[in-house]
């Protein structure tokens, strides 16, 4: 838990030396899960879980590569189901345009997911707009329990590992 961590919780180390080079984070996220490197160097972090005063997690932070935070999505330690909410985001990604997508729901690989639970890909503009999302909680395509992990392979394919279904979905950014 980083809620009241006082340590940084990104590191940044020399691939070479392992000298720490950056560390940031603290007092901005509660469980820091997903990372993301996008094409600038920004770091991107999903907050997976909320704190007990309900003001910080369930978010999608931006840094720049020094660790500045550049923005935030989501609505801060407040899970839900709408466009401007996640609930439990386990990963993000930026396609090449700039686009923002984000794995959200970390609870619907219980057999009996907790209702409001979320089995989702949202898409984003580069400058945070909500766009689309699609999936719920379920077996069949396009559907998740629990978007795990997004990759894009060289044709731009988005590729999600649903952990609660042990396979991976393959879609375009659409």
């Amino acid at each position: 838990n980083c809620d009241n961590n006082p340590v940084d919780p990104s590191f940044k180390f020399d691939r070479n030396t392992g000298e720490v080079l950056a560390n940031f984070g603290k007092g901005i996220m509660v469980t820091p899960h997903g990372i993301h490197v996008d094409a600038e160097g920004n770091v991107w972090v999903t907050d997976f879980a909320g704190n007990a005063e309900g003001t910080k997690g369930h978010q999608v932070h931006k840094f720049s590569p020094t660790g500045e935070l550049l923005m935030s999505l989501g609505t801060a330690g407040q899970p839900g189901s709408g466009p401007d909410h996640f609930n439990m985001p386990n990963d993000v990604i930026t396609a090449l345009d700039g686009s923002i997508f984000v794995a959200d729901g970390h609870n619907g690989q219980n057999a009996n997911p907790a209702e409001g639970s979320t089995g989702r890909i949202m898409k984003f503009t580069a400058d945070g707009t909500f766009i689309k999302e699609w999936g719920q909680i379920g077996p069949r395509h396009g559907e998740f329990r629990t978007p795990h992990a997004l990759a894009f392979d060289s044709h731009g394919r988005l590729f999600v590992a649903d952990r609660g279904n042990h396979r991976i979905e393959i879609f375009d950014q659409e």
